[in-house]
C-alpha cells in the first residue's frame, strides 16, 4: 500500500535532484525534506541502514547546502570538477570494507529484509553524496549504478512508488552526467 508520506517524499526527491542537477542551490534544501521524509517511509519498510542513511544524508545535506551557497557567493555559477582517480577508487575501497562491515552487522543484530543489499546501497549513497557535494562528475555514474539496484530493493519490498521514483532518478542522474559533463568540457583548457 502506497502512503501519501512516500508519496511526497517521491515528489520532493524528484524536485531536490533535479535541481541539483541543473546545479541550483535550492537543490539541497529540497533534498534535505525529501531525507527527512525517507527516513520515516523506510524505518516502517524494516530497512534500518536505508533510514539510518537518512540521518547522514541530512548532515552530508547541510553541508553541501552550506558549500554550495558559498561558492555561489563567490562565483557565478557552480563549477564541476573531474575527480582524482585515486580519489574514486579510495573512496570505493573503503566503500567495499564498510558494506561487508555494516552488512554484517545488519544481519547478525537487526531483522533488516536486505542486510547486505541494504548496506552496499547505504553506504554506496553516502560516496555518491559527498562526490556530489565536491561536484565531482563522477557521481552521477555512481548514482545511475546505486538508482538502479535501489529499484529492484525497493519493489521486492512493495515499495513501488519509491521504486519508481528511482526508475526516474536514473533518467535524472543521466542528465546530469550529460549536464555536467558538458559544462567540465566548457570550462577545460583549450589546447
Amino acid at each position: 500500500m502506497m502512503s501519501p508520506l512516500e508519496a511526497l517524499a517521491v515528489l520532493i526527491t524528484m524536485a531536490g535532484i533535479w535541481l541539483t542537477a541543473r546545479r541550483r542551490v535550492l537543490g539541497w534544501p529540497c533534498s534535505l525534506l525529501a531525507s527527512l521524509l525517507y527516513l520515516v517511509v523506510f524505518a516502517k519498510a524494516r530497512l534500518y541502514a536505508d533510514s539510518a542513511l537518512q540521518i547522514v544524508f541530512c548532515l552530508f545535506l547541510a553541508k553541501g547546502w552550506y558549500d554550495w551557497h558559498r561558492f555561489r557567493q563567490t562565483s557565478t555559477e557552480i563549477a564541476v570538477q573531474a575527480a582524482p582517480r585515486l580519489v574514486l577508487l579510495r573512496d570505493l575501497l573503503i566503500g567495499a570494507g564498510c558494506s561487508v562491515a555494516l552488512g554484517t552487522i545488519l544481519r547478525l543484530w537487526t531483522n533488516d529484509a536486505a542486510p547486505m543489499t541494504d548496506a552496499t546501497l547505504s553506504v554506496l549513497s553516502i560516496i555518491g553524496q559527498i562526490w556530489t557535494a565536491r561536484r565531482f562528475l563522477a557521481c552521477w555514474p555512481l548514482w545511475i549504478l546505486v538508482d538502479g539496484a535501489y529499484v529492484g530493493l525497493f519493489a521486492a519490498r512493495d515499495l513501488w512508488l519509491s521504486a519508481g521514483l528511482y526508475a526516474g532518478l536514473i533518467a535524472i542522474a543521466w542528465y546530469g552526467w550529460t549536464s555536467w559533463k558538458a559544462t567540465l568540457k566548457s570550462i577545460a583548457p583549450q589546447r
